[in-house]
């Protein structure tokens, strides 16, 4: 959460700041966070000061924004201003440079980005192309929970499992060593999710470069790297990168990421660091995101039991009339995308928004908000506000979004899981389909119980932050199989 832009301190240089916490010394505003989850600590401080708040994260000058009202400023209205990424170098070491979809600076390089990710890897067309493979993926975790039924299973475990698997086929084809290739993905995964627990205080002081040698970070973020390369490196160019690119036989017709990237490269719009950055982008966000959502939405449903069964009867009753799940059957499945969007209201995979930066000086609200200066959005604490979701807020209740206009494509700034404006999340539908498909056949096949001396009402939903909000401890659930077509027969 930190930006390598120093910016005086001063009020009568900055103009009039928006409210904030007391300061310090040296660190500024940053031990008001210390021990504490940032989204809801930046809640707390927000509700005191307001929804557009001032902290001086040690060098770093930073605006929290907290309200639908003023998300809009920042991501409409003063979009342009807002688009750029700070200079975060742990990012710039991960990401080539950086090189990727998220990091990259606003230029060419990013636009183009942007437009390979929206007209050739993400699109609905993509989605399409890709579900035999999808399926193939869930119809495996199915066989496996069908073993294990009526016993214990670590769901979050299955659940990661199965999304690397989906991530890993989708981005890179079937080759001849797919074990290999799976268990590659799951430690890109979790070496960047494990990278993303870690506080680089060395960020919060740009200036002082001899922290990042002192603390260790530099050397550790580049040995991380390494490990990261030599897996890219293998699938990419080792051995075997001529069956990488191949598709898996009965496919669906849809070529992997990976090639489409390769192509761009072998035509000069690519290079290979910039290949390789963009695949670490879709490893992270395939592997870390979708898995996340599905747990805590099964979580929240044990918790709910109507709410379970309600989503149990539709998928059900599709299933029958259909005789299979596949995305043509989303759209009837009305209350399942509700369950989805309220899951992505109350647990945002990314609670606070990736931080961008100001590149000119701009007026919001009154105040003076200097070039240079970082923005986090609290996409979380919005998602929560009674302001906007009533006394309700605090609930799990689906119902809340049938047959509403809102949605998470970034237009209703009440609720945006996905970011707006020009850093939109751009695989926010890849990402969606997944989720949709595991979640509808975990409902559809089988009934869910919690182990013995766990209630609904003790189960625990503590959070823990990595580089998702995800559960502190995994999900441990009785699958009971269920099959629809014979249930409705008898």
């Amino acid at each position: 959460m930190s930006s390598g832009r120093k910016v005086s301190n001063s009020s009568s240089k900055l103009g009039r700041l928006p409210p904030g916490p007391w300061r310090v010394p040296l660190i500024g505003s940053f031990h008001h966070l210390v021990g504490h989850l940032p989204h809801r600590r930046l809640r707390e401080l927000s509700q005191r000061y307001g929804p557009l708040m001032y902290l001086q994260l040690g060098q770093i000058p930073t605006i929290v924004v907290s309200s639908a009202e003023m998300a809009k400023e920042v991501l409409k209205t003063h979009d342009v201003v807002f688009a750029h990424r700070p200079r975060l170098p742990v990012s710039e070491i991960v990401f080539y440079g950086p090189s990727d979809i998220v990091f990259s600076p606003v230029g060419h390089h990013w636009k183009l980005l942007r437009k390979i990710a929206s007209q050739e890897l993400l699109n609905a067309t993509r989605v399409r192309s890709l579900q035999a493979v999808w399926e193939k993926e869930v119809s495996s975790l199915m066989n496996t929970l069908s073993m294990e039924a009526g016993s214990c299973v670590n769901l979050s475990e299955k659940l990661f499992v199965t999304i690397c698997g989906i991530s890993s086929k989708s981005t890179f084809g079937k080759k001849q060593n797919y074990k290999g290739q799976l268990e590659e993905i799951m430690l890109v995964s979790e070496l960047i999710s494990n990278s993303a627990t870690e506080l680089y205080v060395s960020e919060l002081f740009p200036s002082w470069k001899w922290l990042h040698i002192i603390t260790g970070v530099s050397g550790r973020t580049r040995e991380m790297c390494r490990k990261i390369d030599l897996v890219l490196q293998n699938i990419i160019v080792g051995e075997e990168s001529k069956d990488v690119i191949k598709e898996e036989e009965g496919g669906g017709g849809g070529e992997c990421l990976l090639k489409t990237l390769l192509n761009m490269k072998d035509q000069g719009d690519l290079t290979i660091n910039q290949v390789k950055a963009v695949i670490l982008d879709m490893i992270t966000a395939g592997t870390d995101a979708p898995p996340t959502l599905i747990e805590w939405a099964m979580a929240e449903m044990i918790r709910s039991p109507k709410v379970m069964k309600k989503a149990q009867e539709e998928v059900r009753q599709v299933y029958r009339s259909k005789g299979y799940i596949n995305e043509t059957i989303f759209d009837e499945l009305e209350y399942l995308k509700a369950v989805i969007k309220e899951t992505l209201r109350l647990h945002p995979p990314p609670p606070l928004m990736a931080p961008r930066e100001s590149t000119q000086t701009c007026e919001i609200n009154g105040y003076t908000i200097q070039s240079g200066t970082q923005l986090l959005v609290n996409v979380w604490a919005i998602g929560r506000d009674p302001k906007y979701w009533g006394t309700s807020a605090e609930e799990f209740l689906p119902e809340r979004f049938l047959n509403s206009p809102i949605d998470y494509k970034g237009f209703n700034f009440e609720f945006i899981p996905f970011g707006s404006g020009k850093r939109v999340c751009p695989g926010m539908s890849f990402g969606v389909a997944s989720v949709e498909i595991v979640l509808a056949n975990l409902l559809c096949h089988f009934d869910w119980e919690l182990p013995g001396g766990t209630t609904p009402e003790t189960l625990d939903m503590t959070e823990y932050m990595s580089s998702t909000l995800g559960r502190k401890n995994n999900l441990i659930l009785i699958p009971i199989s269920y099959n629809p077509i014979s249930s409705s027969i008898n």
